[in-house]
């Protein structure tokens, strides 16, 4: 087949993306990336073709409509930044997305379009306009059942309750995101869609392979059934991860291996307002508590740090090979982070700026793996009594029974990968 994977985000969600395209293209299938252009690289490197599609997604907060946005304290203002922020974004998503995929039908044709999260309605009309098949992936339950409802709790509500949650919720997106998404389907000469995207996706029959761990979810594999396949988390070989040159610098590795096992500190590319203030609590709470910090982004010049000895700074560091070195995380929740984690059987304090993190943050707390907390919360005291939770021998013990009962990583790339060969039964026609 000829496959087009359409991930955007973090990497926490264009990896998933690679590793499937990876194995589809193992297999023989003719795979083409659409990706954020900071990611090109990295997906050229597992030997995928790739388009770049949108905007560099990790360079946002640090422009300077994106600091503004952060440092404003009039809602208002606030609110107008992140607006322009959004238009211009799927601006450049859009016409990516389109041109990407009409360049692929041209040069050949197109078979299957996969989706992640982010643009799911967007494929679906590309899918539509070109006779494609389509297959979605999501990395947490985000879509309607009774196990975990749309508002973030680590209390257990009443199935019916959450069920009712979701329905009101994709209502909600849907009166939210109609006008956008018939606009993007009349480009393409379509008619509008009517009704919220889950129900349709549903009502055709679309593939929707749930990226993420049964384990972590009692009962949903059961109400969901081979429509939602919960197929594990994706993660690549380690042979794969040696090729794109994921490993460890040397000055880290000395560092990580002069001392106890350090706590990893990181919040990905979740907006931080005023990083040398929380780069303060981080020292402040370890050293507190008599552990050392590995600190990945938050500034600073890779290295030991110059004031805190305990602390290290690492601009990035490859997750499958720094956390088996570490003996607990604090991060802010995304999907990729939290799968790492949980693969490298560390107790977490989420701190979660937006997104689905809320929704594993509360899922951690719920299954008593850690903690969790908003990183705008955060401070000296609350990374402390977090600490006191991760660092608990007893939260290590939970963690590590979950930690192998996890789906191994190839078996999960294998059973999407099976879910997507499928996936042609429900062309878009």
């Amino acid at each position: 087949m000829r496959i087009a994977v359409s991930t955007y985000g973090s990497r926490g969600d264009v990896q998933p993306g690679a590793c499937l395209g990876h194995e589809l293209s193992r297999r023989g299938h003719d795979v083409t990336m659409l990706v954020p252009p900071n990611y090109v690289d990295f997906v050229g490197g597992l030997g995928l073709r790739a388009f770049a599609v949108g905007a560099d997604s990790e360079s946002y907060w640090e422009t300077e409509r994106g600091r503004a946005t952060l440092v404003t304290r009039n809602p208002l203002t606030k609110l107008r930044l992140a607006r322009e922020q959004v238009r211009e974004g799927f601006a450049l998503f859009d016409s990516g997305l389109s041109g990407a995929v009409a360049s692929l039908v041209d040069d050949g044709g197109l078979d299957l379009v996969v989706t992640g999260p982010l643009g799911q309605d967007r494929c679906l009309a590309l899918a539509e306009r070109h006779g494609a098949a389509l297959a979605t992936m999501r990395f947490c339950a985000m879509s309607e059942n009774g196990v975990m409802g749309p508002v973030s709790t680590a209390r257990r509500l009443p199935p019916a309750l959450n069920r009712a949650g979701w329905r009101l919720a994709d209502r909600v997106t849907w009166a939210a995101t109609r006008g956008s998404e018939n606009r993007f389907r009349a480009s393409l000469g379509l008619a509008p869609a009517r009704g919220p995207l889950p129900t349709r996706l549903a009502r055709r029959g679309v593939s929707q392979v749930q990226a993420y761990d049964a384990t972590l979810f009692p009962g949903l594999d059961d109400e969901w059934g081979p429509a939602r396949p919960l197929v594990g988390f994706l993660d690549l070989p380690d042979s794969v991860r040696a090729a794109v040159g994921d490993r460890v610098d040397p000055e880290l590795d000395t560092w990580l291996s002069a001392g106890e096992a350090p706590v990893f500190v990181s919040f990905g590319n979740a907006p931080v307002g005023d990083p040398r203030r929380l780069l303060a609590a981080v020292a402040d709470a370890t050293a507190s508590r008599g552990v050392r910090a590995l600190v990945v982004g938050l500034g600073g010049r890779s290295g030991p740090d110059a004031e805190h000895r305990h602390v290290f700074h690492a601009d990035r560091v490859d997750h499958g090979v720094v956390l088996p070195r570490c003996a607990a995380a604090i991060h802010h929740g995304g999907a990729g982070t939290t799968a790492a984690t949980l693969r490298a059987a560390l107790p977490m304090l989420i701190c979660a700026a937006g997104a689905d993190q809320a929704y594993w943050g509360a899922r951690i707390r719920a299954l008593r793996l850690g903690s969790s907390t908003r990183l705008a919360r955060l401070d000296t005291q609350t990374l402390a009594r977090g600490l006191d939770v991760v660092l608990d021998d007893a939260t290590r013990r939970r963690v590590v029974d979950v930690s192998s009962r996890l789906v191994p990583a190839e078996e999960a790339v294998a059973a999407a990968v099976a879910a997507m060969e499928t996936a042609p039964t429900a062309v878009m026609r």
